[in-house]
Formats: structure tokens, C-alpha cells, sequence
């Protein structure tokens, strides 16, 4: 397919649905190179967490923080924006461009090895395209959770496949890459996801599903990076494998789409009421 049929074969995202970003521009949904859904997903994600001014919410993995900055200038809660790969330093000048030093608390860390917060201490726990890299287990997910006071809830949004292929044996199509996107293998449909929630006895799932528009994020960020490159044949080269993955779920299963889970800590854990 050519740059001038994919151009018109793709689709784009209905503004109409996510009206907590309306005002943005284009380049701002896909800001600092978020992953495909940018500020879309996080607006769906924020609308089942129940947030409150001056709460207290982690973003965790939050990458260049425009997460945590959407979080602190629509719901006015204080965020503490934990990453491995971006520097506190760089987190840190660019809240404060943006008038947020006070309300975004930036930390380089590596969440899988302890979080140095207090028991209880979170409103809630925020997680954007990020969870399926370390977030696939009962014992860390017990661990995070630690950190959310009773009846907080933790949002995890992302990347998925829409169903689990048998032995995690992905069609040869998925098998082609350029290297970003290696976790491949621990993208999770949302019933698995569903499912881990459920097993670590710890949360009552509020809700866990494939979005309505999972796949067309996808193709919008495509038409986005698109756009932004001209169309240019050594972009066109450059992204030709995941565009196929993109046009060939279109049609076929397994296919790329995005996911949604939010989930409330239990006041009450095996008998033992949490104060």
C-alpha cells in the first residue's frame, strides 16, 4: 500500500469522545513521543479513577511526565512522577516551565527493586503504557499495592493484543520489529489482565477491557508521525513493519489494540481489616 492509500485507509481518533482534550492540538496529544492513545488513554484512564484536588497519585512509569502533568493541571492532585530512564533533573526543569514544580514531585527509580513511600500512602496509582513491563506478576502487584491506602485506586492503560495465542506464539508478522517494542511477548489481552487482578486477592476490579477504539489509536498515531514526516519514502521504509502488523489485525487475530484496568484496594485483605 502506498503513503497516499494508507493516508486515506487509516483512521483517526473521534475527537468528540474524549472532550478533556479538546483544546489540545494534535502535536500535543502525541507530546515528547508518547506511545500510541497518548492524552486520549490517559483521559479515559482518569475518568474511573475518582480523583480529588490535592490528592496524593503516583504516576508510575510516567516517561517524560506528560502524564503527570495532565493529571496535576486538570484534576489539581499532587503527583509524584517515577521513571528508570528519564533523569529527575529533566523532569524536573520542564514541570517547572510549566508552572507545576508545586503540584509534581519528579524521581528516577527502579520500581521493580522498592518504592521508598510509606504503607498506605497514595490516593491513587496512575500507570500509562508501562505496566507490562514490570507489572505481570502477583508479588509486584502486591507490592505496589502496598503503597495505596485502602479503597484507592490504581489505572493501568496500554498496549495490548486484544486475545492470548497459545504458548504466547505470536504470528510471524509480530516476530518483525525495530527493537522498541521487544515486550511484545508480555503484551496481555484485558481478560489476562483481569484475571492477575483478580488472583492477587487484593483488589475488587472496577473495570478491565479492550477499548471500542483501541485499534484506531494505533492508526492515528501512525497518521500523526506521518504527517509530522512528510510522508517521506524513508519514513514510510523506516515504519513499513508496523504499519503491515497495524493493517494486517485489520482483518486477522491477534490484533494491536489497547486496553484499560482500574481497580479498587480492599478495605478488608484475608480477614485482617486495613485501617
Amino acid at each position: 500500500m502506498t503513503s497516499g492509500h494508507l493516508k486515506t485507509y487509516l483512521r483517526r481518533i473521534d475527537r468528540s469522545h474524549y472532550p478533556e482534550v479538546q483544546a489540545y492540538s494534535w502535536d500535543e496529544i502525541y507530546s515528547d513521543h508518547l506511545a500510541p492513545g497518548g492524552l486520549y488513554l490517559a483521559a479515559r484512564m482518569t475518568r474511573s479513577m475518582n480523583l480529588k484536588e490535592s490528592d496524593i497519585v503516583l504516576d508510575l512509569g510516567c516517561g517524560k511526565a506528560v502524564s503527570s502533568i495532565f493529571l496535576a493541571k486538570h484534576f489539581g492532585v499532587n503527583v509524584f512522577s517515577v521513571d528508570l530512564w528519564i533523569s529527575a533533573n529533566d523532569l524536573n526543569k520542564k514541570v517547572s516551565e510549566r508552572g507545576l514544580r508545586h503540584r509534581i514531585v519528579p524521581l528516577r527509580l527502579d520500581v521493580t527493586r522498592g518504592l521508598p513511600f510509606a504503607e498506605d500512602y497514595f490516593d491513587a496509582i496512575f500507570c500509562m503504557q508501562a505496566f507490562h513491563s514490570f507489572g505481570g506478576s502477583v508479588a509486584f502487584l502486591r507490592h505496589l499495592l502496598t503503597h495505596l491506602k485502602p479503597g484507592g485506586r490504581l489505572c493501568v492503560g496500554g498496549t495490548c493484543f486484544n486475545e492470548e495465542t497459545p504458548g504466547n506464539d505470536l504470528p510471524e508478522i509480530y516476530h518483525k520489529t525495530n527493537g522498541w517494542d521487544a515486550e511484545y511477548s508480555k503484551y496481555h489481552s484485558s481478560e489476562w489482565w483481569r484475571a492477575l487482578f483478580i488472583k492477587s486477592g487484593w483488589v475488587d476490579v472496577i473495570e478491565c477491557y479492550e477499548l471500542e477504539d483501541g485499534q484506531i489509536m494505533w492508526e492515528d498515531e501512525v497518521l500523526f508521525t506521518g504527517e509530522k514526516a512528510k510522508w517521506s519514502d524513508a519514513y514510510y521504509q523506516r515504519g513499513k513493519w508496523l504499519i503491515n502488523q497495524i493493517l494486517h489485525g485489520r482483518h486477522n487475530r491477534p490484533y494491536l489494540t489497547h486496553f484499560i484496568a482500574t481497580v479498587e484496594k480492599k478495605r478488608k485483605i484475608q480477614d485482617k481489616i486495613i485501617m
